[in-house]
């Protein structure tokens, strides 16, 4: 167990709602290690435990990643997040450097395409988040994009 300093906001952001958590690495007696976090909307905190109880806060840039899953690659030593649609991505490094990169896809199946534009107009209440996940070897890394189609029913 480790305690955590409070998470504090940016002063344009918000930190009631935590996204979600990623870690860098299975904290032991003698490795450094950081916790990052990503809250709903544009801060990112990231905490090193064993060297100082303080966040270091960050604001996403382009407000284009609001909903976004942060993880963390053991191979690549950096955290993720994919930006929504699967277009993007910000790489922190553990001096918490930021990369940004415009991804492209290649063959990919034209069905899939059509399936993405498509299921938000066909189901309105259709959500989509995307996930990179890195293989259990650390040789790839994988955006899983996950929808969610809820539709009623309605019988006389």
């Amino acid at each position: 167990m480790f305690t955590l300093p409070p998470l504090t906001p940016l002063p344009s952001c918000q930190t009631d709602v935590v996204w979600n958590v990623a870690m860098s690495s299975c904290p032991d007696e003698d490795q450094d290690w950081i916790v990052g976090i990503k809250s709903l909307g544009d801060q990112l905190s990231f905490c090193r435990p064993r060297r100082e109880l303080r966040w270091t806060k960050i604001s996403t840039p382009f407000d284009n990643f609001p909903t976004s899953n942060l993880m963390y690659s053991k191979k690549d030593k950096k955290f993720y997040l994919p930006g929504p649609g699967g277009h993007h991505l910000l790489s922190y490094d553990l001096h918490f450097n930021c990369e940004f990169y415009d991804l492209q896809f290649r063959d990919f199946p034209e069905a899939l395409q059509y399936d993405s534009e498509l299921l938000p107009e066909l189901f309105p209440s259709c959500s989509r988040t995307d996930h990179l996940v890195e293989s259990p070897s650390g040789e790839e890394l994988f955006l899983v994009k996950w929808y969610i189609i809820v539709y009623l029913v309605a019988y006389e």
